[in-house]
């Protein structure tokens, strides 16, 4: 049954049992009362036919048909209420027609309602009696929960909004007649067509392309975002309609299949096109009915499991569920995304003339004149694009499947529709043989050897189906969701996009990017990065929990079949296997240590890796989502970039400036400072810890004692047990943050009230140092910064958090409610933004085994403001003091490692309480989660 029929049967279904509920009802029930009726009845009965596998098409078909049939009979009912039938002396003083979706005659379960009520004449302005049909047409359909559009125009009105709007003109394509004079709608249909369309079909072609390459770039033109927009993105159901408008633009007709006939299209296409929209339909319907209030098409890592789980997916876990659905989900949309691009293309090439000796008929009034022809090694060059002679190159010689792509990077070339077509019926070519061919091989190479040209043949490659065949440790990658919240892309689309960024540093101009392109175009063989580059995630495929560790594995079985052997072989497997020690290293640990600066040292062993590795790290980051890199971080990893370089380069001179005798670094700081300081300068080196002479310069020393000197004059002149601690603030704005120090009495929860007061301003922690004087003073450092990782330069904010200091600290005022503060704070943000549908696991770890001189705390959690604040206030109530904490924060989570020792001991936290510990902990997380996602529901 066609879907027009069906639709048709589906109103008739309606209509007898809207007839049903309204006699059932009796004659004083109200309209309103009866649609309500009929619409949950109705609604329920196509949710069940939903959840017992009906067709996304067809339950979108059954919602636009219960939506006919309520109209037809609301129409009636105001029409005649409004006494519009006597006013105008005409049974139909107004036409009402559906656009967009429902007048496709498809509505999914949250779609909008589109609709246009024409009036007759040329005046714009309805009667009156047309005017109160309306207003109760519309008002009606608002009670009833829809959310419509419904302007009111003459025809003409309606064609020059049109003209004048492409979005407007789009939704007309799909016009549909409701209620009222059938011919008026003819009338619009037939004016729409003569001063809409023809004519312009050129230009609506253009707006449509420029349209729909908008569209994709916004969406990263992938379909492979771990999170896809189910109607808007990238092989999404939006691709499938713009083929419809197409069409019926250049013939007036919505037969896709025609393209069959022509030749424009596989029957197989046709077949994978169709069965990727209706896929796609019912993905959306289940995302609708899955999602209460305010249903999206964005396919979150939450709803995926609950869209695999409600259609019933076998696997056991829900984690396999939604990896095999989306395995599916990314197939039909690939499928739909490539025939529709390809199709597009064609429609564009035949405004150019196209390859073919002759245009298609449906384009002959766009062709112009062809260009000329290039040929060569079975191929043909034209217009940028690169065709097959015939159809039986790649049979001939199979070793063409690799050089094409070396044509197409040395002559710069896009493929054509018809070569990838080829390839798709040459895949069983690919084989044992086609790989261990020494000339495929070195064909290979010399594609990874063209800097800043890799990225895209590459892609190409993994568009027409090639990649993974001749790389098949890349092919499990395909189609591969990540189950890690920072990641925004597929396994395989994040590998591409990495070699991407690789590319473009050849070509980029900026300070950062040009200190990168210079490593990489120093290296002596970029093939090495590319391939390390190509293989470093292969292993997550493998379902293990280091996956570093099974992408070297991988990378080795690539590179015996490559044959690569020597430096090439080594820096290969050195990328693969610690493409996340320099990471973890710069944001987990404390950098400023040289002993951590030694071990990293001795993992990269020497400064050629030291630089590649850096490298990687840059183009890795980027190629993950667009936050994984900001200032803060890159003056971490730049940080232990120069230390490390710095220790290969001079490790005598490193360890002297590392280890410099405190002696040194005393008559270094006498210098900088006046002689009535002397006494303060021998009790400041007599009362702090030891590890505070191994990083600061004399300069940074220096700087801390006359904040000590400061406040213990202020000691001197106000009460002793009430004090605010005095606060430095110095921008750093290269580095993407503010430095503050605070230097005060050692009280119980100092740190704590410290960071409640900058939360209490929606401020960031990114580091957070805590030395500890001997006679009870106490300096901490705290790197701070804004919401957009900027450092704070208001002296406004800063004075407000001062203010918030002295109210807490200063005498005889009552302590300040921190908590209230960051909720007030906390609010506006939470409200006016989605809540996060990435569920991000929780952990809390407690070791003594990884640093010699401190417990070490884990802390992975959602990111809320005050985290940290509730955090340093559990570490308070058990005692324990915060020597040194490295706050991360990516894609909304918090990922935080503090070095504790109990404040009375000195020492590390006794194993014995790490349960009690952890608890607490867990429960503080736990416990504002769910006052977070509570608010964000109110």
């Amino acid at each position: 049954m066609s879907k027009r029929a069906y639709l048709e049967t589906s109103i008739h279904r309606a209509a007898d049992e809207l007839a049903r509920i309204r006699e059932e009802a009796g004659p004083d029930a109200s309209p309103t009362a009866i649609y309500r009726e009929f619409l949950k009845a109705e609604r329920a009965a196509i949710r069940e036919a939903h959840q017992a596998g009906a067709e996304g098409i067809e339950v979108a078909v059954r919602r636009s048909a219960i939506l006919d049939v309520l109209l037809n009979d609301l129409f009636v009912i105001a029409r005649d209420e409004a006494n519009a039938v006597k006013a105008s002396k005409t049974p139909y003083p107004v036409t009402l027609i559906a656009s967009g979706g429902y007048g496709r005659g498809q509505l999914n379960p949250g779609s909008d309602i589109d609709l246009q009520f024409l009036i007759p004449g040329k005046s714009q302005t309805p009667s009156k009696p047309v005017a109160e049909m309306v207003t109760q047409i519309t008002t009606t359909l608002f009670d009833l929960g829809f959310d419509v559009s419904a302007p009111v125009r003459s025809i003409k009105g309606a064609l020059k909004f049109a003209n004048e709007d492409h979005h407007t003109k789009t939704t007309l394509l799909d016009a549909r007649f409701i209620a009222g004079d059938g011919t008026m709608f003819d009338e619009f249909e037939e004016e729409f067509f003569k001063h809409c369309i023809h004519g312009q079909e050129n230009a609506y072609l253009s707006d449509r392309s420029l349209d729909i390459r908008s569209r994709h770039k916004k969406y990263g033109n992938t379909i492979h975002l771990q999170e896809p927009q189910v109607k808007e993105g990238c092989g999404g159901l939006r691709d499938y309609h713009n083929l419809i408008w197409v069409l019926w633009v250049l013939r007036k007709s919505r037969n896709l299949s025609a393209m069959v006939k022509e030749g424009h299209l596989s029957k197989l296409a046709f077949k994978e096109i169709e069965k990727a929209y209706e896929f796609l339909m019912r993905v959306r319907n289940e995302l609708h009915y899955c999602q209460k209030g305010n249903p999206g098409d964005i396919l979150t890592l939450r709803l995926q499991g609950v869209v695999a789980t409600g259609f019933q997916y076998p696997e056991k876990t829900i984690l396999r569920r939604s990896e095999s659905f989306m395995r599916d989900y990314y197939r039909h949309s690939r499928n739909l995304f490539q025939h529709s691009t390809s199709l597009m293309q064609g429609f564009e090439l035949a405004v150019g003339g196209g390859i073919d000796s002759e245009p298609s008929p449906i384009f002959n009034f766009l062709a112009r004149a062809k260009s000329k022809k290039k040929k060569f090694d079975g191929f043909i060059e034209k217009d940028g694009l690169i065709y097959p002679e015939n159809k039986q190159i790649f049979a001939e010689d199979p070793k063409r499947m690799m050089r094409i792509f070396l044509h197409s990077q040395t002559r710069h070339l896009r493929t054509s529709p018809q070569i990838r077509r080829l390839f798709k019926q040459h895949w069983n070519q690919i084989d044992g043989n086609f790989r261990k061919s020494k000339s495929n091989r070195e064909t290979f190479k010399t594609i990874l050897r063209n800097r800043g040209q890799v990225g895209g043949i590459l892609r190409r490659m993994h568009r027409v189906g090639f990649l993974g065949r001749y790389i098949p440790e890349f092919e499990p990658l395909t189609d591969l969701v990540q189950h890690e919240f920072f990641h925004r892309y597929t396994a395989d689309e994040h590998t591409l996009r990495c070699i991407e960024v690789l590319d473009e540093l050849v070509h980029s101009e900026g300070r950062e990017q040009s200190f990168f392109r210079k490593i990489f175009q120093d290296m002596e063989d970029p093939v090495a990065m590319y391939s390390a580059l190509l293989m470093h995630d292969t292993g997550r495929a493998e379902n293990v929990r280091h996956h570093e560790d099974a992408s070297a594995i991988l990378a080795s079985s690539l590179c015996r079949r490559m044959k690569f052997r020597g430096d090439r072989l080594r820096l290969i497997m050195f990328l693969v296997d610690h493409h996340l020690t320099f990471w973890k290293t710069a944001t987990t640990k404390n950098i400023s240590d040289p002993e951590t600066i030694a071990d990293f040292a001795a993992t990269v062993r020497n400064r050629t890796w030291l630089e590649a590795l850096y490298l990687f790290t840059y183009v890795d980051s980027n190629g993950t989502n667009e936050d994984a890199w900001n200032d803060w971080k890159s003056s971490l990893m730049r940080q232990l970039y120069e230390s490390t370089k710095a220790f290969f380069d001079d490790r005598v001179g490193f360890n002297k400036k590392f280890r410099r005798p405190v002696a040194e670094t005393k008559a270094s700081v006498i210098k900088k400072l006046p002689e009535s300081y002397l006494e303060e300068i021998d009790v400041h080196f007599q009362m702090m810890p030891e590890r505070y002479f191994s990083n600061p310069s004399s300069k940074s020393i220096a700087r801390h004692i006359k904040h000590f000197h400061k406040f213990l004059k202020l000691v001197k002149r106000d009460s002793l047990e009430s004090l605010t601690p005095v606060m430095h603030w110095e921008a750093r704005p290269d580095e993407g943050y503010s430095l503050i120090e605070v230097a005060g009495w050692n009280r119980h929860h100092l740190l704590a009230k410290i960071a409640g007061a900058l939360a209490a301003r929606n401020l960031n922690i990114l580091s957070a140092d805590l030395f500890a004087r001997k006679d009870d003073l106490v300096l901490d450092v705290f790197r701070v910064c804004t919401p957009r990782f900027t450092p704070v330069t208001s002296e406004r904010e800063i004075q407000r958090i001062q203010t918030l200091m002295e109210k807490e600290f200063g005498v005889g005022e009552s302590e300040v409610d921190f908590q209230s503060l960051i909720a007030k704070q906390a609010a506006p943000s939470i409200l006016a933004a989605a809540p996060l549908e990435v569920e991000i696991p929780q952990r809390v770890y407690l070791s003594n085994d990884l640093t010699p001189d401190a417990t070490v705390l884990e802390i992975q959690a959602e990111d809320r403001i005050g985290l940290l604040y509730d955090i340093f206030t559990t570490l308070g109530n058990h005692e324990a003091e915060v020597l040194h904490s490295r706050i991360s924060t990516q894609a909304g989570a918090a990922i935080d490692r503090f070095h504790l020792i109990g404040t009375h001991s000195g020492k590390k936290i006794d194993p014995q309480e790490f349960p009690k510990l952890e608890k607490e902990l867990t429960h503080c997380l736990s416990d504002k989660k769910t006052e977070k996602r509570e608010a964000v529901t109110a």
